[in-house]
């Protein structure tokens, strides 16, 4: 372990084998770091923070600071990392609102600069958030999933796994998995073939989520006789299934066209 003179880390933090704490990190009390991590300067992470095993804290990251949220009275909660997060500079993370609410990240994830992840998020494996993007609380972003620099997601949106949001983009709605889109209003394009390909999905798999963004996105049909096509045409697809499931657990619905929002029901 290497920690800096010049570092400030509360007696009862918890740090694992080979971290490194740079210089003017401050580290608060009930602070666990897993073994090999890097904390960078000006690093700061809060009480009740955890961070999983391999994580890098690149300069002038905060993490576990109280939620901005008016329903939060100052009750007990936190903020969870898995491993091998790389967060580069000045990335915020709030935690939770709510007594024993916990804001989540995954495994592998890739944030970058300036990106904020707001309270109660909750973050899966293997996402790239880009530089700039801001969550709003609540938020849920799926396996896999990327966000383009500066995009905008509203409270409570969801974004589905291999799902790609362009830059500059703002979501008001959920953009459901394996599913590519950008603008503001938000308009999804098409799938994220690059994503999938790079994924090692097959070629027979992408020409059947082609399918099922021509019969939901593309088709005269409303989008309960949509997703009961796609039902009819891919019953044991675990594709298929997912992005039906996705759509029908929505709360605040999916973009379909520019000029209107069209929900679950």
């Amino acid at each position: 372990m290497s920690v800096s003179d010049r570092a400030v880390v509360h007696p009862r933090a918890l740090l694992g084998r080979n971290v490194t704490v740079a210089p003017f990190a401050l580290i608060e009390e009930n602070v666990t770091i897993g073994d090999e991590c890097e904390i960078g300067p000006q690093t700061v992470l809060r009480a009740g923070t955890v961070i999983g095993a391999g994580c890098r804290l690149r300069a002038g990251v905060v993490i576990g600071e109280p939620p901005t949220d008016s329903a939060f009275k100052g009750e007990s909660s936190s903020v969870r990392l898995g491993r091998d997060n790389d967060l580069r500079e000045y990335v915020t993370i709030h935690r939770a609102t709510g007594e024993g609410a916990v804001t989540t990240l995954g495994d592998g994830n890739l944030i970058m600069p300036y990106a904020h992840v707001a309270h109660n998020c909750r973050i899966g494996n293997r996402v790239t958030i880009t530089n700039a993007c801001q969550l709003g609380g609540h938020v849920q972003v799926e396996d896999c999933a990327v966000l383009g620099g500066m995009t905008g997601l509203h409270q409570f949106t969801r974004v589905g796994a291999y799902a790609m949001a362009g830059a500059c983009s703002y979501l008001a709605r959920d953009l459901p998995p394996f599913m590519i889109g950008a603008g503001n209003p938000f308009r999804v394009r098409g799938i994220n073939r690059v994503g999938l390909l790079r994924a090692g999905f097959p070629p027979e798999q992408l020409d059947l989520l082609r399918t099922v963004h021509r019969l939901v996105y593309r088709s005269d049909l409303n989008l309960s006789d949509a997703l009961a096509a796609v039902q009819e045409r891919f019953p044991d697809s675990p594709q298929a299934q997912q992005f039906i499931a996705f759509v029908r657990n929505s709360k605040r619905g999916i973009q379909l066209r520019d000029e209107g929002v069209e929900s679950r029901e």
